[in-house]
């Protein structure tokens, strides 16, 4: 899946939240959704660097490609509009 195609289907409002769901994912020992919105936007930017690092995302153009099943239940809605 296209990173940053599906960001670009979620409504801007709903960013946030989407990047503090996808970062609770991945570390749920962490409380993502009290902390402030520049510490989750750099920790996504640093998460996606860890998963290409781990095998467990791919770069192509410019592009993180990530398998779906990282994506947050409440957001794979948006898939489908990718």
């Amino acid at each position: 899946m296209d990173w940053q195609a599906l960001e670009s289907c979620i409504p801007l409002d709903e960013l946030p939240a989407f990047h503090r769901a996808f970062l609770q994912r991945l570390e749920p020992g962490e409380d993502w959704q009290n902390a402030f919105l520049r510490r989750v936007q750099g920790k996504v930017q640093a998460s996606l660097k860890r998963l290409l690092r781990e095998g467990a995302a791919g770069y192509e153009e410019g592009r993180y490609w990530l398998d779906a099943a990282l994506v947050p239940e409440a957001f794979k809605v948006y898939l489908m509009e990718e």
